[in-house]
């Protein structure tokens, strides 16, 4: 009798948005509507919006917009480039949800390599909390346990010391480290990789 041994596989596609829940959140599909309103209210976060990498931080740019509005109105992901994003609230004691805190995205780099590129924002009220992680894992766990995912990666600012923090207790290894990659408000920003594969957040999650 020989071992079996796990074969290459495409993500799990189609993939319908849907909402997650964990003990204190709800994660709920968000609109384009809500993307832009929630980004305006961190704007007042200079130093939230600073480092924020993500595709709807672009929604209203002239390249980038509609390309970011079809991400976010994306009722599920079926093909490289979809996206889904979920607005992240506090759970009430029914069960039902109350206080948006941040949003989680999620992006299909390949489906054929199941590659996923994950995204988030928080407001800075909430940090030290555990909230952040507790989102970001329950996206991570759909991304690998329902769409089949290989590996999710996150590319950040490298100056972004809260995120490359919350990469880590998740197990997330920093595979590059690209020097002045883009030019943001007139200044070059250098952008970290980090990543984790299926194998590694299964046995990140056992520890």
């Amino acid at each position: 009798m020989t071992d079996t041994i796990d074969q290459p596989a495409p993500a799990t596609v189609p993939f319908d948005a849907c909402i997650i829940t964990t003990d204190r959140l709800v994660l709920r599909p968000l609109t384009i509507d809500e993307a832009v309103a929630a980004h305006s209210d961190f704007a007042l976060a200079k130093k939230v919006v600073k480092y924020l990498r993500w595709e709807v931080r672009d929604h209203d740019d002239e390249n980038n917009g509609n390309a970011s509005k079809r991400l976010i109105q994306s009722a599920r992901i079926k093909d490289k480039g979809d996206g889904l994003a979920w607005a992240v609230e506090f759970k009430q004691a029914d069960g039902s949800q109350g206080g948006e805190i941040g949003d989680v995205a999620l992006f299909a780099k390949s489906i054929r390599n199941a590659q996923f590129e994950i995204g988030w924002v928080f407001h800075p009220a909430i940090h030290g909390r555990g909230l952040a992680t507790e989102a970001t894992a329950a996206v991570l766990d759909c991304a690998f346990d329902q769409m089949g995912a290989h590996r999710v990666y996150a590319e950040l600012d490298a100056r972004n010391e809260a995120s490359a923090r919350l990469c880590a207790i998740h197990g997330m290894r920093q595979e590059a480290l690209l020097k002045e990659r883009e030019i943001v408000d007139g200044e070059w920003h250098d952008v970290a990789i980090y990543a984790i594969t299926a194998e590694e957040w299964r046995a990140h999650k056992a520890k």
